[in-house]
């Protein structure tokens, strides 16, 4: 059980640092963005347009990247672990 604890915990590092990948991406286009207009530092998350929209704001680039990170993870996480473990299980011929 131990090893199959770590395969997953190794799975799950795969899976952290792909998406960090994506967040990381989109946080350096909105520093190019803010470093050539300028801008606020602060970045309202909204849901939409209407007035009484639940809101929240977000301090910097790193706050977004907090912000994406997490609901990436939670939105795709465990299909991403699921369909990691199973390429691994087909690469490695258990199935």
């Amino acid at each position: 059980m131990k090893d199959t604890n770590a395969i997953e915990k190794a799975l799950q590092v795969k899976i952290n640092a792909e998406l960090r990948e994506i967040v990381d991406k989109f946080a350096a286009d909105v520093e190019k963005l803010s470093d050539k207009y300028g801008g606020s530092m602060f970045y309202d998350m909204q849901k939409d347009t209407a007035p009484d929209s639940p809101s929240f704001h977000v301090q910097g680039t790193h706050g977004i990247t907090n912000v994406l990170h997490r609901m990436l993870l939670t939105n795709h996480g465990d299909r991403m672990l699921k369909y990691k473990s199973q390429e691994l299980i087909k690469k490695l011929d258990l199935i």
